[in-house]
């Protein structure tokens, strides 16, 4: 008899474990509770026999209730889901991504989703909590950040909802793809536009230039003030006017720039969690943003031992969206940049005079002999700028005092190298080439005041 009842037990209880496995479902606290007091009252029944069919009944019951359960749910095939992203997804910056999780089935209830996103974004490791709406449709809202640039795909969703009796939870992978483009950080020239338009610009450490009267194109005429050039006056509006009428003149427009990124092994380097090369083109959209408000032409050239992308150059805003599609892909490689096959491309798409702006890292006295070749060159027709970005890391072991033998030595191979780089910058300034020389995250900010003070000076 205890042989048979432990039979009878396991075959009413194993539909409950297959079902587990097989179906995708996980017992809630009510169904493990519900199968621990019919064991409980099995047991009591092998040693007291009258409880016997008491036993029996209370199992079949337990199962009749689980079947009825998994039966009356929804299947996972009436559990569907969409994803949606906005058009531009910026590096590093927090992404709010909606669900829409549709249920075709008459049942609902508290429920949860997680989406699958790639292994370089970081996303809450919790599931989102929603209420499943019978034949409706839940929003719900899940944040995710990119760490890497590049075209990626978002999903599927996995999506755990309540049984209807609530004896268990069923999982259902719902089949939603969303493809999305990671940019550069490109959030932050928003932050730049609108603080354009409340003239706030120093508090992101912008100094901002006084463009009238400091320019080479006509703007106005107006009153003559007191404290202006005399070489401003307009004698022939003064003489029609009877009273002394000054010229007023603007910044010139139209200009045009051309950036050129080093995607070799000198921009490889990790600062602060970020390759130098992510500094680079965080530098050169928000300076196409600032020289889209003075309709100047921007474009672009990555390169590496070849021309990764070539961005031509556009006018105004529309410089912006187009530079950051053309460079939203584009990585650094451990290879030495071809810096002949580089400028060779730049005299090919830009013949006019322009700025030149020039990322890399002088890290080495070869490459950097090289680099100041290629700028003294360039001289001759546009206007060189060489942005090198420097390492914090470096500039503090030089800075420090060292405790132990180990450190010194450190201490000594920073302080040469601070020293060749300061060599090589001299010999740029020395040779006519304009020079920055800022930590990664100095670089945009010390590149747009560059760009205003050359503007300012009629340099370009």
């Amino acid at each position: 008899m205890d042989l048979f009842a432990i039979l009878v037990l396991l075959a009413l209880l194993a539909p409950i474990a297959v079902a587990s496995l097989a179906m995708g479902i996980v017992p809630s606290r009510r169904l493990r509770i519900l199968v621990a007091a019919a064991a409980a009252l099995f047991a009591a029944a092998l040693a007291v026999p009258g409880l016997s069919t008491v036993a029996l009944a209370a199992d079949v019951i337990v199962v009749l209730i689980f079947t009825f359960d998994l039966a009356a749910t929804p299947r996972r095939s009436t559990i569907t889901a969409g994803i949606r992203v906005g058009r531009v997804v910026s590096l590093g910056t927090p992404e709010r991504i909606g669900l829409e999780i549709s249920s075709a089935a008459g049942a609902g209830g508290p429920a949860y989703a997680r989406l699958v996103v790639p292994d370089h974004w970081d996303a809450p490791d919790p599931p989102a909590p929603f209420d499943l709406q019978a034949h409706g449709v839940a929003d719900l809202v899940v944040t995710a950040t990119p760490k890497r640039r590049g075209r990626f795909e978002l999903g599927p969703v996995h999506v755990r909802y309540p049984s209807l009796l609530g004896f268990f939870e069923r999982d259902a992978v719902c089949a939603a793809k969303a493809e999305v483009k990671v940019y550069p950080a490109v959030s932050s020239l928003k932050k730049y536009q609108v603080l354009v338009r409340r003239m706030r610009l120093r508090e992101m450490g912008f100094r901002p230039q006084r463009m009238r009267g400091q320019g080479m194109e006509f703007a106005r005429l107006r009153e003559h003030q007191p404290d202006d050039d005399p070489r401003l006056v307009d004698w022939k509006a003064t003489a029609r006017r009877g009273r002394l009428i000054a010229r007023e003149y603007q910044v010139e427009r139209c200009q045009t720039i051309m950036m050129m990124v080093d995607a070799g092994r000198m921009l490889t380097e990790e600062v602060d969690g970020l390759v130098k090369f992510e500094y680079a083109l965080h530098a050169a959209l928000l300076l196409t943003r600032v020289a889209a408000e003075y309709d100047d032409r921007v474009g672009a050239i990555v390169f590496s031992d070849r021309i990764e992308r070539s961005a031509i150059p556009r006018k105004g805003r529309a410089a912006v969206p187009a530079l950051a599609e053309a460079l939203f892909d584009a990585e650094p490689k451990l290879c030495e940049a071809d810096y002949d096959r580089a400028f060779e491309h730049l005299q090919t798409v830009c013949r006019k005079r322009a700025l030149v702006v020039l990322f890399t890292s002088l890290v080495d006295q070869e490459t950097s002999a090289l680099v100041s070749g290629y700028l003294r060159a360039v001289g001759r027709r546009h206007v060189p700028l060489c942005v090198a970005i420097g390492d914090r890391e470096i500039a503090e072991r030089a800075a420090a005092v060292p405790k132990t033998e180990d450190e010194a030595y450190e201490k000594a191979a920073a302080c040469r190298l601070l020293a060749a780089r300061a060599r090589t910058i001299q010999d740029l300034q020395r040779r006519g080439v304009q020079v920055i020389d800022a930590v990664s995250g100095q670089v945009p900010v010390a590149l747009v005041n560059r760009y205003l003070d050359l503007k300012a000076r009629q340099l370009l």
